[in-house]
Protein backbone atom coordinates (compact mmCIF):
# COMPACT_ATOMS: atom_id res chain seq x y z
CA UNK A 1 0.00 0.00 0.00
CA UNK A 2 2.83 1.86 0.96
CA UNK A 3 4.49 1.18 -2.72
CA UNK A 4 0.78 2.37 -4.42
CA UNK A 5 1.27 5.80 -2.36
CA UNK A 6 4.86 6.86 -3.35
CA UNK A 7 3.64 5.59 -6.81
CA UNK A 8 0.95 8.19 -6.71
CA UNK A 9 2.23 10.74 -5.25
CA UNK A 10 5.09 10.78 -7.84
CA UNK A 11 2.52 10.57 -10.22
CA UNK A 12 1.18 13.64 -9.25
CA UNK A 13 4.50 15.19 -8.95
CA UNK A 14 5.51 14.68 -12.34
CA UNK A 15 2.37 15.80 -13.42
CA UNK A 16 2.72 19.25 -11.73
CA UNK A 17 6.15 19.93 -12.96
CA UNK A 18 5.59 19.09 -16.69
CA UNK A 19 1.35 19.94 -17.47
CA UNK A 20 -0.11 21.28 -14.24
CA UNK A 21 -2.79 19.85 -12.59
CA UNK A 22 -6.50 20.67 -14.29
CA UNK A 23 -9.29 19.75 -12.19
CA UNK A 24 -12.61 19.95 -14.49
CA UNK A 25 -13.61 20.11 -18.25
CA UNK A 26 -12.54 23.74 -19.61
CA UNK A 27 -16.72 25.05 -21.57
CA UNK A 28 -18.27 22.48 -19.37
CA UNK A 29 -17.50 23.09 -15.40
CA UNK A 30 -15.36 25.65 -13.52
CA UNK A 31 -12.03 24.22 -14.73
CA UNK A 32 -9.13 24.82 -11.08
CA UNK A 33 -5.81 24.87 -12.75
CA UNK A 34 -2.37 24.63 -10.37
CA UNK A 35 0.82 25.19 -12.44
CA UNK A 36 -0.83 24.54 -15.97
CA UNK A 37 1.06 24.63 -19.04
CA UNK A 38 -0.05 23.95 -22.43
CA UNK A 39 -2.65 25.01 -24.78
CA UNK A 40 -6.41 23.49 -24.99
CA UNK A 41 -8.04 23.77 -28.59
CA UNK A 42 -11.98 23.63 -29.23
CA UNK A 43 -14.08 24.24 -32.44
CA UNK A 44 -17.47 26.24 -32.91
CA UNK A 45 -19.78 25.95 -36.32
CA UNK A 46 -21.94 28.55 -38.03
CA UNK A 47 -23.73 27.31 -40.52
CA UNK A 48 -24.83 30.73 -41.46
CA UNK A 49 -23.20 34.10 -42.22
CA UNK A 50 -24.97 36.05 -39.51
CA UNK A 51 -23.65 34.00 -36.72
CA UNK A 52 -21.22 34.76 -33.99
CA UNK A 53 -20.02 32.00 -31.73
CA UNK A 54 -17.75 32.27 -28.83
CA UNK A 55 -17.33 31.56 -25.03
CA UNK A 56 -18.17 33.76 -21.88
CA UNK A 57 -17.34 33.91 -18.59
CA UNK A 58 -14.83 34.30 -16.03
CA UNK A 59 -10.94 33.62 -14.39
CA UNK A 60 -9.42 33.90 -11.39
CA UNK A 61 -5.85 34.55 -11.65
CA UNK A 62 -3.10 33.39 -8.33
CA UNK A 63 -0.41 33.19 -10.65
CA UNK A 64 0.69 32.68 -14.32
CA UNK A 65 -1.41 33.55 -17.24
CA UNK A 66 -3.97 32.15 -19.62
CA UNK A 67 -4.55 33.92 -23.12
CA UNK A 68 -8.04 33.17 -24.69
CA UNK A 69 -7.79 33.78 -28.59
CA UNK A 70 -10.77 33.02 -30.89
CA UNK A 71 -9.85 32.60 -35.05
CA UNK A 72 -12.13 32.57 -37.66
CA UNK A 73 -13.01 30.04 -40.35
CA UNK A 74 -9.64 31.50 -42.42
CA UNK A 75 -7.45 32.06 -39.53
CA UNK A 76 -7.47 35.40 -38.57
CA UNK A 77 -7.64 36.42 -34.54
CA UNK A 78 -11.01 37.78 -34.45
CA UNK A 79 -11.27 38.54 -30.49
CA UNK A 80 -8.99 37.55 -27.46
CA UNK A 81 -8.39 38.32 -23.89
CA UNK A 82 -5.27 37.75 -21.65
CA UNK A 83 -6.17 36.23 -17.92
CA UNK A 84 -3.12 37.77 -15.65
CA UNK A 85 -1.88 38.12 -12.05
CA UNK A 86 -2.18 41.86 -11.74
CA UNK A 87 -3.67 45.26 -9.85
CA UNK A 88 -6.61 42.80 -10.24
CA UNK A 89 -6.97 39.10 -9.85
CA UNK A 90 -10.41 38.52 -11.11
CA UNK A 91 -11.33 38.92 -14.45
CA UNK A 92 -14.18 38.73 -16.91
CA UNK A 93 -14.22 37.31 -20.19
CA UNK A 94 -16.24 37.73 -23.40
CA UNK A 95 -14.84 36.50 -26.44
CA UNK A 96 -17.11 36.15 -29.26
CA UNK A 97 -16.50 36.74 -33.31
CA UNK A 98 -18.56 35.92 -36.23
CA UNK A 99 -20.48 36.69 -39.18
CA UNK A 100 -18.77 34.40 -41.61
CA UNK A 101 -19.97 30.77 -41.89
CA UNK A 102 -17.47 27.70 -41.41
CA UNK A 103 -16.00 26.28 -37.47
CA UNK A 104 -14.61 29.16 -35.49
CA UNK A 105 -11.85 27.36 -32.99
CA UNK A 106 -10.73 28.57 -29.58
CA UNK A 107 -7.69 28.47 -28.43
CA UNK A 108 -6.75 28.54 -24.62
CA UNK A 109 -2.66 28.50 -24.03
CA UNK A 110 -1.92 28.49 -20.29
CA UNK A 111 1.58 29.47 -18.83
CA UNK A 112 2.36 28.38 -15.60
CA UNK A 113 -1.43 29.27 -14.62
CA UNK A 114 -2.21 28.88 -11.13
CA UNK A 115 -6.55 29.26 -10.51
CA UNK A 116 -9.57 28.87 -12.00
CA UNK A 117 -11.44 29.61 -15.40
CA UNK A 118 -15.24 29.19 -16.18
CA UNK A 119 -15.90 29.30 -19.64
CA UNK A 120 -19.73 28.77 -21.35
CA UNK A 121 -20.32 28.80 -24.77
CA UNK A 122 -22.15 31.56 -26.45
CA UNK A 123 -24.09 32.05 -29.77
CA UNK A 124 -26.28 34.95 -31.18
CA UNK A 125 -27.53 36.04 -34.74
CA UNK A 126 -28.51 33.61 -37.61
CA UNK A 127 -32.45 34.84 -37.11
Amino acid sequence: MRILLVALAAALAALYFTLGLRLGYLTLTETYLLHASGTNTYSFRTLEDRQFVGVTGSCRVRSGRAAVRLYNPLGKQVAGQVCEQGPRNDWSLNVLGGGQAGTYRLVVNFDQYTGSINLKEARSGGQ
